[in-house]
């Protein structure tokens, strides 16, 4: 999650998947961050998914009355991370923490603990009766506050250290981000990339709706149920409030940042969301990126697409990497295309 252009005392640096997995004893402290990926949540294999969960039976307890869920920003210091979930092993470690697998002890509830070092995400923002939080705390409780979407990843939990913040996850299983999944399985045919794209059209509506720019659409920041093909849209470390002004700084991954970003230093929130979405689209369904890249994209550029492609799935796709800003369509606009509301090469 790379920040680029005018300085607001934060710097994030670009998401990425994460190493192997590895084992960490339960209940220690994460090491020091090292310097790669900050905030951002780990793949979940299936594997590793199924592996912890055959074991939380085990790791049940009860927890006392008083340590119930907390939603404020000054924690009783006797309350700890620790009273209410066992870590289990590291899924990956980053520029600004680690996450690891972790079960609630109450329930045996799968769940993943992801730590966020402060040293350089210092950013707050108010929110209603809990004064000033993390920001990613912030946007977290604004997107998963009652009613929730079913396709953005819960927040269950957090807690306030002097050195970093404590976010307790959802971790559905069995999953894994989309890019792995698409890894070993080839490119999503257009049935399936149909079932991803109006799940996630429907995230960030619902974030939209909640005033929170999500600001790194991409396939890794989306898991995907092995069993139901459900997605889920996950890391909201580079998100931001909603502004209908532009924006002069970038948080996210360059990848998938929109060209105007990169002829002028600014950008909108809806026309930059809908680029990311398009590039992800051509992502999942070519295996590649599109145009090499944004930082040349004009209208003259071309796209390329594989001769299976349908038509109307090759227009909408173009629609979304317009390269001006005002001729991408909205998230409705997107919501309403012919694509989405075929089978085949019939309407529905």
């Amino acid at each position: 999650m790379a920040l680029v252009g005018e300085s607001r005392g934060r710097s994030r640096s670009r998401s990425a998947a994460f190493p192997e997995t590895q084992t960490a004893a339960l209940d220690t402290d994460t090491q020091e961050a090292t310097d790669e990926l900050p905030g951002y949540l780990a793949p979940l294999s299936s594997q590793l998914a199924d592996s912890v969960s055959t074991d939380q039976k085990k790791r049940k307890r009860q927890i006392d009355s008083q340590q119930t869920r907390s939603t404020s920003s000054r924690r009783s210091a006797k309350r700890s991370r620790r009273d209410g979930y066992a870590k289990g092993p590291l899924l990956g470690r980053g520029g600004f923490g680690s996450v690891f697998a972790g079960i609630r002890r109450s329930d045996g509830l799968p769940v993943a603990i992801k730590y966020v070092s402060k040293d350089r995400t210092c950013e707050t923002l108010r929110v209603a009766g809990q004064g000033r939080l993390p920001l990613e705390v912030a946007l977290m409780i604004r997107v998963t506050s009652a009613p929730a979407c079913p396709s953005v990843l819960q927040l269950l939990d957090w807690f306030d250290r002097p050195r970093r913040y404590i976010l307790i996850l959802e971790r559905p299983a069995p999953c894994q981000d989309l890019q792995s999944f698409c890894e070993e399985n080839g490119c999503l045919d257009e049935r399936l990339a149909k079932r991803v794209l109006v799940q996630l059209i429907a995230a960030l509506k619902h974030c939209e709706s909640r005033g929170v720019l999500h600001r790194d659409v991409k396939p890794e920041n989306l898991l995907i149920s092995t069993e139901t093909q459900d997605i889920k849209l996950l890391d909201f470390g580079c998100g931001d409030q909603l502004k209908s002004s532009a924006y002069r700084y970038f948080a996210g991954t360059p990848a998938y940042a929109p060209p105007e970003w990169f002829s002028r230093h600014r950008y909108h929130a809806a026309p930059a969301t809908v680029w990311s979405v398009g590039v992800t689209l051509f992502n999942i369904l070519c295996d590649r990126f599109p145009f090499g890249g944004a930082r040349r994209v004009t209208s003259r550029s071309r796209l390329l697409f594989p001769r299976q492609l349908s038509t109307e799935c090759r227009q909408l796709i173009r629609w979304c990497l317009s390269a001006a800003p005002a001729d991408r369509p909205s998230l409705d606009d997107l919501e309403r295309h012919p694509w989405l509301h075929c089978t085949g090469g019939e309407q529905e």
